[in-house]
């Protein structure tokens, strides 16, 4: 499906990005950026707050990368409170220069701010998207999970003002339905991948990794099951590696770094940290099987496993709902869910069968597209501005 970028001059649209509490280190999504790209290509002026500032120049990481860095929860706890009491009082000088605020995630520290800016100026547009559920019983240090699940039952409380929710699946719609939302305020618009970096990129010698994971360092990611595939490989391939995409937590990221310690894995470990645009999709291309074994009930879609998947590496999952609705063609390897020893056994059946081109993944590149969202959310918001010009 292919649409139309270009949108009457007459309708063009002061937008306001709700960025609130990014820092360097809880950073920036990386497709953020691609659909902040779009967003202004529809002919909106599109303005970013955060650091309790307006930014009108172009949305880059580098510009993240200045910010203060707040490396653990309970730090980003306190910054959050701090950064939107702080807001709250800022964004009254902004409620007449916006015709809309667009909150990227329905989590509260990103919707504080435009909670209040909608209660300063009704006529403002709320928009906001809704990717995932936070339950209680996920994996983590408890009082996290605990104040998690309380910000995420406010946040329902507070997105009921929005004037529209952009879900990405059918299941996240009638959740909101079941919780008394409007579904009339509520469009399912899917998720999406960078298909054109994906297109460009290549295999590069120097990232020949046998295994890669992308993502946070967190315990609902299956982290520590990861580990102990890992020790199970290893037996026998005792030089099998390892790549870890991500950043995490300071106090996870050293338990996590203990147990590998514990475990004898430090030379089959590559940590790579943060890494974007094309590189990461070079470093994807030069992999030979994607390791996601995330163990959360809120798990929604998994960007980086369809980038992987898309990229044609088998992706090895734990046996979840969602990934039974987006995998059914043996795209992904699906295992129990907890048991690493059966992960371990489909692992090496892989490396011995040396079959590691994912043919029906990469038939998955074009179905999941950031400019076919971006476009369904644009026409939904032109109409509701229209309407109420």
């Amino acid at each position: 499906m292919k649409f139309n970028l270009k949108i009457d001059k007459m309708n063009r649209m002061k937008i306001l990005i709700s960025l609130t509490t990014i820092n360097s280190y809880f950073g920036i999504i990386p497709y953020w950026i691609e659909k902040f790209k779009l967003l202004k290509k529809f002919d909106n002026q599109t303005d970013f707050f955060f650091n309790n500032k307006i930014y009108k120049k172009k949305f880059k990481r580098e510009i993240i990368d200045k910010l203060p860095s707040v490396n653990s929860k309970f730090k980003f706890i306190f910054y959050s409170i701090s950064k939107n009491f702080q807001a709250i009082f800022k964004v009254i000088k902004y409620k007449n220069k916006y015709d809309l605020v667009y909150s990227p995630s329905s989590v509260l520290d990103l919707i504080i701010m435009p909670f209040f800016l909608k209660k300063y100026n009704r006529k403002i547009i709320w928009t906001t998207i809704f990717d995932n559920i936070v339950p209680i019983t996920d994996p983590g240090n408890k009082i996290i999970r605990f104040i998690a699940w309380i910000s995420f039952k406010i946040s329902l409380i507070l997105i009921k003002k929005a004037d529209l929710i952009f879900t990405i699946s059918e299941d996240l719609k009638e959740y909101l339905i079941n919780h008394g939302f409007d579904k009339k305020k509520i469009i399912i618009t899917g998720n999406g991948i960078e298909i054109d970096l994906i297109k460009k990129s290549k295999k590069d010698p120097k990232y020949s990794f046998d295994s890669l994971f992308i993502g946070r360092i967190n315990e609902t990611k299956g982290i520590f099951d990861m580990l102990a595939v890992l020790k199970e490989v290893k037996k026998t391939y005792p030089k099998f590696k390892l790549a870890i995409m991500g950043n995490g937590d300071i106090p996870t990221k050293n338990k996590f770094l203990n147990k590998i310690k514990k475990l004898k894995l430090q030379k089959n470990i590559k940590f790579l940290g943060y890494v974007s645009g094309i590189k990461k999709f070079n470093v994807i291309k030069s992999s030979k099987c994607f390791w996601f074994l995330s163990v959360s009930k809120s798990e929604s879609f998994g960007i980086a496993l369809m980038e992987a998947v898309s990229c044609g590496l088998y992706g090895f999952v734990y046996d979840l709902p969602v990934f039974r609705k987006i995998y059914k063609n043996n795209e992904v390897i699906f295992s129990p869910i907890n048991n690493t020893k059966f992960v371990s056994n489909q692992i090496l059946k892989l490396f011995q069968s040396k079959k590691f081109n994912n043919q029906n993944g990469k038939k998955l590149l074009g179905k999941y597209s950031w400019k076919n969202i971006v476009s369904l959310e644009n026409k939904a918001i032109k109409n509701i501005y229209i309407k109420l010009k």
